[in-house]
């Protein structure tokens, strides 16, 4: 099974350099697209990045790149990475065009600031190969800090219609979560670009109208970085939400505390508030070429997002 992964970038090379990482060693066959919309300084660090990976993993560089492509290369081990330089009108189109450029059979986005645990692809594929009729597949993911240090765990839940379009949030994260290319993309399931954060939630909801087969895995997948700047944390995402909202009938829109109070039922009976003491390994600025490992003693669900800056 091969896998298409598509990273949206802008100004956040420090965090790219650990995210391709955390997808060039999962050793399995995976092209990762990132889509770049003119970031300060992206010819020198696809140099950087296409010596560290060829020399590491072996492999070689495409000579004959495609219109806006900067770096195609090919690792002996498996790894295909493209980076293209190319003006957007956001991350939502950003992702667009790279899925439109995607050829794996399993595609995903991974944002600069997100990883892929170890192991992450080979039991995406895993899961995918014993339920073929699953056309969307969620994972769980572990919120950290820049320093990679823990801050909590989320565990998921098949996303619904009501709860997305009265709490503007969603029940999974996008870092965790696969799709197969002939379900969504050869569908033209694709972002709605005039979104600037919540995207993802209407996304989720045409995938929901179209009544794709979807799945859950219990076990983290990816970490999230709180960076601090996350769309998804700043102030203007209440204004979408909120737009998005609009959406819903009058009825809906009245009932809305009970339709939160309901999934928050079911997260608690579905174990989303019991994590075990577990540890993860990644890639940080302290360690950008091998995973740091870190142990988690005491683990919690509670996001408490700290304030820019602290």
């Amino acid at each position: 099974m091969r896998f298409s992964i598509v990273t949206p970038s802008f100004k956040q090379l420090d965090y790219l350099g650990c995210c391709i990482a955390s997808v060039a060693d999962q050793g399995v066959s995976v092209e990762h697209i990132v889509q770049d919309a003119g970031s300060p300084g992206i010819e020198g660090f696809a140099e950087k990045m296409a010596e560290q990976l060829l020399g590491r993993y072996g492999g070689e560089r495409a000579s004959n790149l495609e219109i806006f492509e900067l770096l195609h290369i090919r690792t002996a081990h498996g790894y295909t990475m493209r980076i293209f330089k190319e003006k957007d009108e956001g991350m939502y189109d950003a992702i667009n065009r790279g899925l439109q450029k995607a050829t794996g059979e399993v595609c995903a986005y991974l944002n600069c600031d997100e990883q892929y645990l170890l192991g992450t692809l080979r039991r995406v594929a895993d899961n995918f190969g014993r339920s073929p009729k699953i056309d969307v597949l969620f994972g769980a993911a572990i919120v950290v800090r820049p320093d990679g240090s823990y801050v909590c765990d989320r565990k998921v839940m098949k996303p619904t219609r009501l709860h997305t379009l009265v709490s503007g949030n969603l029940s999974i994260f996008t870092s965790s979560t696969f799709f197969r290319r002939s379900a969504v993309v050869e569908r033209g399931l694709f972002f709605e670009r005039q979104w600037k954060v919540v995207g993802d939630a209407v996304w989720i909801l045409d995938l929901l109208d179209q009544r794709l087969k979807m799945g859950v895995l219990r076990q983290p997948l990816s970490v999230f970085t709180e960076t601090g700047s996350n769309l998804s944390l700043q102030d203007k995402a209440g204004a979408e939400r909120k737009r998005l909202g609009e959406r819903a009938s009058g009825w809906v829109r009245m009932g809305g505390w009970l339709i939160l109070v309901v999934y928050r039922l079911k997260r608690f009976f579905g174990g989303a508030y019991w994590i075990r003491p577990h540890s993860y390994c990644i890639y940080t600025a302290a360690s950008p070429y091998e995973r740091e490992g870190f142990v988690v003693e005491k683990p919690t669900y509670r996001w408490v997002i700290q304030p820019k800056g602290k």
